[in-house]
C-alpha cells in the first residue's frame, strides 16, 4: 500500500514511515533461528506422525494378509479333504460297476446257454417228429397196402 513516492519530494516524514514498515518487517536473526527450529521440529512431528500412520497401515495389512492366507489355507484343506472323499466315491463307483459288469457277464452267458439248450431241445423236438413222422408213414405204408 506504499504510495509512489517521488524522490524529489521525499521528506523526513515519508523516511521515518519507510523505516517503521521496514523495522516491522524486519526479522532479526534470532528470530528466524526460533523460527526455523520450531518449523524443523513441527515438520519432524508431522513426518513422526507419518511413519507411525505408515506402521499402523502395514501392521493392519500384515494382520488381514495373515487372515486371508490363513482362510485360503482352509480352503485348501477343505478342498483336499472334498477331493479325498470324491476320489473314494469314484472307487466305490468303479468297483460297483465291476460288480454289474460281472453280473451282465454271469448273465450273458446263461442267456447263451439257455439259447443253446433251446437249440438242442429243438433239434431233438424235429427229430423226433420226423422220426415218429417217418413211424407213422412206415405203418400206414404197411396198413395201406
Amino acid at each position: 500500500m506504499q504510495q509512489d513516492i517521488d524522490p524529489n519530494t521525499f521528506t523526513q516524514k515519508d523516511l521515518m514511515q519507510h523505516l517503521l514498515q521496514a523495522s516491522q518487517h524486519a526479522v532479526t536473526r534470532e528470530e528466524m533461528t526460533a523460527q526455523f527450529s520450531q518449523a524443523e521440529q513441527q515438520n519432524k512431528e508431522r513426518f513422526e506422525q507419518v511413519g507411525k500412520r505408515f506402521g499402523q497401515a502395514e501392521q493392519q495389512n500384515k494382520e488381514r494378509f495373515e487372515q486371508v492366507e490363513k482362510c485360503f489355507g482352509q480352503a485348501e484343506q477343505q478342498n483336499k479333504e472334498r477331493f479325498e472323499q470324491v476320489g473314494k466315491r469314484f472307487e466305490q463307483v468303479e468297483k460297483r460297476f465291476a460288480q454289474i459288469d460281472m453280473q451282465l457277464e454271469k448273465q450273458t452267458q446263461a442267456i447263451i446257454e439257455i439259447h443253446q439248450e433251446i437249440k438242442n431241445q429243438m433239434r431233438w423236438s424235429f427229430g423226433m417228429l420226423i422220426g415218429i413222422g417217418g413211424l407213422l408213414l412206415g405203418i400206414l405204408k404197411i396198413i395201406v397196402v
